[in-house]
């Protein structure tokens, strides 16, 4: 190349091209190095790294002359001091880590904020071990957070205190390592938004009450076809979306014609992982699919649990719900109407077993539902009927519930009210 067109044309584009392609070089490598040591440390050596800098720029600067070996020296000198407190720093100041596992909590659960309560009402951490709960507010709108106590009544000052979310919205709270035990959370702003905390010992899963199934959607397919659940008892149906930013849900009906739906569970957006609470039903087969996607779908078998008696052929034992001899029959469902911002009774009866309450709300444009709690304080839920919004009519499956008289309310109108007989 001849000389004067390497000086007139290559070197002015060459040079700066180049130098542009070292600085942005060492600026991206000594990122790195300041990212990865502390606030203060990086902040120190930065300053180290600037004053070497301007103390060898006034050197070359004070000569007569400043030629190209100068500025590499100086350039080489800089990069000598960065790689030196960068070092220092590295060693000195880097986080330590805690063990060989990744830094930041290890286990993540899902909570979703929606018509007013949350969805799962029990969460399963490890014991002694930070985790973070990855919450969805899906009540455009309306605020919700997440609180934590040590006391079912959920007073004093909570374990943690979680910063308020207006729906539609989502937030990841780090929750600090709670101890073996059982904990409670609930929303500050809706204290009836309630559920529990089980944290095992040993790094394990609380093993809890019986947890039912486990589903997985990926791939616009469940991992199984058929779901088998225990007769005239409510279980849990554990579903996992691995389907990043795609929708699915678990919805059971009485056959493929989907003329009677017995569950729908809430739709869930990947990845995410919920836990349906599935009323009792009684043994036979069932139907059920993704309401998004129809194609995913299979048989929900329901089977009751073996008798325990001597040889085959017996006479067959008394039908869930049914009353012991001498008893009055209780109704295996009963109808409630809201209408004027009341219920039309203020009691009702459904059999131990399980039952069926067909609801009608009658208020046009306002919501209402029925949700059945141990007594009036409305602090200890059994069933939570989904939000209506009159004029409307829905069957509410109600699991099985131990006998005796329970409290009956709407959780948007608690003034309407009443009690329930299980018997």
């Amino acid at each position: 190349m001849r000389k004067e067109t390497r000086e007139r044309l290559v070197l002015p584009i060459l040079v700066p091209v180049g130098s542009l392609a070292v600085i942005a070089a060492v600026l991206w490598g000594f990122s790195r190095i300041l990212l990865s040591v502390t606030a203060n440390a990086a902040t120190g050596t930065a300053l180290v790294v600037a004053l070497s800098i301007v103390v060898f720029a006034g050197i070359a600067a004070s000569r007569p002359q400043v030629r190209f070996s100068a500025v590499a020296a100086m350039a080489g000198a800089v990069a000598g001091v960065a790689m030196l407190a960068g070092g220092v720093a590295l060693i000195a100041f880097a986080p330590k880590s805690e063990g060989a596992g990744p830094q930041g909590p290890a286990v993540t659960v899902a909570l979703v904020a929606k018509d007013l309560q949350f969805n799962p009402t029990k969460l399963s951490v490890p014991a002694d071990a930070p985790f973070a709960i990855a919450f969805d507010n899906q009540d455009a709108t309306i605020q919700h957070d997440v609180q934590i106590f040590d006391n079912p009544d959920r007073t004093g000052t909570p374990l943690f205190d979680g910063a308020l979310l207006t729906g539609v919205g989502k937030t990841t709270y780090q929750v600090g390592a709670l101890d073996a035990g059982t904990y409670y959370f609930h929303c500050v702003v809706h204290p009836t938004m309630i559920g529990t905390i089980e944290v095992a010992g040993g790094g394990g899963q609380s093993p809890g009450p019986s947890e039912g199934v486990t589903v997985v959607a990926q791939g616009l397919q469940f991992d199984t076809n058929e779901i088998d659940l225990p007769a005239d008892t409510a279980t849990t149906i554990t579903f996992t979306n691995n389907d990043a930013g795609t929708q699915h849900d678990i919805a059971i009906f009485q056959d493929d014609t989907l003329a009677k739906v017995l569950f729908r569970g809430d739709l869930v957006t990947g990845v995410a992982t919920v836990k349906y609470e599935v009323p009792a039903l009684p043994a036979g087969t069932y139907y059920f699919h993704c309401d998004v996607h129809p194609t995913m779908s299979g048989s929900v078998v329901v089977k009751a649990a073996p008798s325990g008696g001597s040889g085959g052929g017996g006479a067959p034992g008394p039908i869930p719900g049914t009353p012991p001899p001498g008893g009055a029959p209780s109704p295996s469902s009963v109808s409630i109407t809201a209408s004027g911002l009341q219920f039309d009774t203020s009691s009702f009866t459904l059999p131990a077993a399980g039952g069926t309450i067909r609801f009608t709300n009658n208020d046009a444009g306002t919501q209402h539902n029925v949700a059945i709690y141990k007594d009036s304080s409305a602090a200890d839920n059994l069933f939570r009927g989904d939000f209506v919004t009159g004029v409307d009519t829905v069957e509410y499956q109600v699991p099985a519930i131990p006998a005796g008289t329970y409290y009956f309310q709407c959780d948007v109108h608690p003034t309407m009210n009443g009690s329930v007989t299980i018997a």
